[in-house]
């Protein structure tokens, strides 16, 4: 087969790689942000009725 023949390929095969690779950086990301998130939003309602030194309150 000629040379254009497997630039192509090559070609496509790259532009494959690259979008699953994209995909698993969109949705890989989310999926440990989610879990961080999830964890501090916990924190947070744990701590909305205490009181600290120093808090800033609505007027």
């Amino acid at each position: 087969m000629s040379g254009v023949y497997w630039g192509i390929v090559t070609g496509l095969l790259a532009m494959v790689v690259t979008l699953f690779v994209c995909i698993d950086i969109l949705y890989g990301g989310e999926g440990r942000s989610s879990k961080r998130l999830g964890d501090g939003i916990g924190e947070s309602n744990e701590t909305v009725g205490s009181a600290t030194t120093g808090s800033r309150q609505a007027a």
